[in-house]
């Protein structure tokens, strides 16, 4: 039993640890702290959420959410979304080898795309939304809400929905797999 304990930790450790460490690293480098001051102090609590969190959100949302932030904060909402760029990748490939590992434990039960499925769709998804985002921020430094898409930000917003619940998903997959591998551990042989 003391092998699958460890093994299970590691299982749900690595993407917990990836997926925990490279956001306090982006919240750090982009100084995101300073972004959240500033939405305090300057729009309402319904607009002070980040937009990669909401389910859902349209071009008023957005220009009311980048409206209450000076030019400081811009520039750092956009070195956050660069670097969220990259941060689908880690936790991906976290998600991915810790789902291999349960999937491998349990004697390879099925085809492993059904794995990695529900993985390259949240990073997928996680990566348009941050690239209209961008393109979406860009537009609104420099023409203010009339700079806005509505169309690009549905998408956008489309996109963190199926990010956020693909996220989801494949979490409570982990799950499964992590109790399916502790069960047959505890199974009489």
């Amino acid at each position: 039993m003391g092998n699958v304990a460890v093994k299970t930790i590691t299982i749900l450790g690595l993407p917990l640890a990836v997926f925990l460490g490279g956001l306090w690293a982006m919240l750090k480098i982009s100084d995101r702290d300073y972004v959240t001051q500033r939405l305090r102090q300057s729009a309402a609590p319904e607009d002070q959420k980040p937009l990669q969190q909401r389910l859902g959100y349209d071009a008023d949302a957005v220009n009311r959410h980048w409206g209450a932030l000076d030019n400081t904060a811009l520039r750092l909402e956009r070195r956050f979304l660069e670097l969220d760029l990259v941060f689908p990748f880690l936790y991906g490939a976290a998600l991915s080898a810790s789902s291999l590992m349960a999937w491998a434990t349990l004697g390879r039960p099925f085809r492993p795309a059904w794995l990695m499925a529900p993985v390259a769709v949240t990073v997928l998804a996680d990566w348009i939304e941050n690239l209209v985002q961008l393109g979406q921020l860009r537009r609104y430094t420099e023409g203010g809400e009339a700079g806005l898409q509505p169309g690009w930000i549905r998408i956008a917003s489309a996109a963190t929905i199926l990010k956020m619940s693909s996220f989801v998903g494949t979490w409570l997959f982990l799950v499964g797999l992590v109790i399916s591998v502790i069960v047959r551990a505890l199974r009489p042989a």
